[in-house]
């Protein structure tokens, strides 16, 4: 039994348990993606102009049309491919709306996503101009378009534009003391801050094949992406609570007003 994510809600357990992730929807993925189109078609227009005025140049229309053709290929393929993987799965379109693109446990993505994710872009645009974007994400429980299939991924509404949630105070579970005070949780992104929090608040709720199925997902996701070493050889559960704990030492101190 594994979690699944429904559009608007979040992470969906199998018992109908919500972890908290605000799920993208068609109509704010479609408004990025428009936004992020006039600014590929708008530098689209200037290798255009520059190929023309190389053909004019050098005389020759062939040199100036494979100019155009592969550096604007280059581009269109290329923009959302770095533009995701530098700024963590966001391009100006999803900046602009509050969206982010994350993995299915809610980490952050990589080259290998963006390039994916860039890949179907254009295969979907060439093969039936967005009609299957269209349509998958509309009838689809994560609003997923075929490159989020393909990459393991889904758009989210940035945890930190939405409604503050309450603050809970997590302590270090009993003997991780030290290893909370060296914990290195830096990284550690609102996104994956938020579903953690979910997670452990709701655990009496689960199943246990899904309390263990999807602690087992989390803290491996989160201690592969914060570089934590076999979890500290801590549980899953006891894991991601001791994260918690030394993320809210860290900001100042949820964790140490509990302790107190």
């Amino acid at each position: 039994m594994t979690a699944t994510v429904t559009a608007g809600r979040g992470i969906v357990t199998p018992q109908g348990v919500v972890l908290d992730l605000e799920t993208a929807g068609v109509g704010h993925r479609g408004l990025a993606r428009f936004i992020d189109l006039l600014i590929v078609l708008a530098v689209l227009a200037v290798i255009v102009a520059i190929g023309e005025y190389i053909a004019g140049s050098i005389g020759g229309e062939t040199v100036g049309l494979i100019f155009s053709l592969v550096v604007g290929f280059t581009w269109a393929f290329g923009y959302p491919v770095v533009s995701e993987t530098f700024f963590r799965g966001r391009t100006i379109g999803k900046m602009t709306l509050g969206l982010r693109v994350v993995t299915l446990e809610a980490g952050p993505i990589g080259f290998r996503e963006a390039f994916i994710r860039s890949l179907f872009q254009i295969i979907d645009i060439l093969a039936s101009f967005g009609s299957v974007a269209l349509l998958t994400g509309m009838f689809t429980n994560r609003s997923q378009r075929l490159g989020d299939f393909a990459a393991g991924t889904f758009v989210i509404i940035d945890p930190r534009i939405v409604t503050h949630v309450p603050a809970v105070p997590f302590t270090p579970p009993m003997g991780t003391e030290e290893i909370v005070a060296a914990m290195d949780v830096s990284k550690l992104r609102p996104e994956q801050e938020r579903l953690i929090r979910s997670f452990l608040l709701r655990v009496g709720d689960l199943s246990g094949a899904a309390r263990i199925d999807l602690g087992h997902r989390l803290a491996a996701s989160t201690s592969q992406y914060l570089g934590h070493s076999q979890q500290y050889g801590l549980p899953p559960e006891p894991y991601l609570v001791a994260v918690m704990a030394a993320r809210q030492l860290r900001e100042g101190g949820l964790a140490q007003l509990a302790i107190q």
